[in-house]
C-alpha cells in the first residue's frame, strides 16, 4: 500500500503550486528548471529519454544503498525540465518500494497534469511510468 506520507507529500506540493495563478505557476516551473543540474551527456542516451514528450528529456535513477530513490534528469526546455523536476523533487530520497506503487493517478493532487498541453500530458505519464519502472527494476 502507497504510503500516507508520500501522498501527503504530493497533495502538500499539488496546495502550494495552487495557491500560484496563471503567469506565476508557469513563472514557478520555468524558476524551477533553472535549479537542474545539466545532465552529463553520457547520459543523454536513448535508453534514459521519455517518449512522448515535445522536447528531449532524459531520466536516469538508482536505488541508493540506504533503499531510497536518486534521480537525475535533464531537458531541452524549460517547461520541461522544470515539471519533471517538481515530480522528482517528490520521489527524490523515498523508499524504493513506495516509489514503485505510484502512478499517474497518484500525481492527480499535484494539480501539474491540467496545465500542459495533450502531448505534454502524454510526455507527463510517460514520465510517472519511468519513475516507477526503474524503481521496480531496482
Amino acid at each position: 500500500m502507497l504510503s500516507l506520507r508520500l501522498t501527503d507529500k504530493i497533495k502538500s506540493k499539488g496546495d502550494d503550486m495552487s495557491l500560484l495563478e496563471g503567469h506565476d505557476r508557469l513563472q514557478y516551473i520555468i524558476d524551477e528548471a533553472r535549479k537542474v543540474e545539466p545532465l552529463k551527456d553520457k547520459f543523454k542516451k536513448d535508453i534514459n529519454r521519455i517518449r512522448g514528450c515535445v522536447s528531449n528529456l532524459w531520466v536516469k535513477g538508482k536505488v541508493l544503498e540506504d533503499g531510497t530513490m536518486q534521480y537525475e534528469h535533464d531537458a531541452d526546455s524549460y517547461m520541461t525540465k522544470g515539471t519533471a523536476k517538481v515530480i522528482l523533487d517528490i520521489v527524490n530520497g523515498e523508499p524504493q518500494n513506495e516509489v514503485a506503487q505510484l502512478n499517474l493517478e497518484s500525481f492527480k493532487p499535484l494539480g501539474i497534469r491540467e496545465l500542459l498541453t495533450m502531448q505534454r500530458q502524454v510526455g507527463f505519464g510517460s514520465l510517472i511510468e519511468r519513475i516507477v519502472r526503474i524503481a521496480n527494476d531496482g
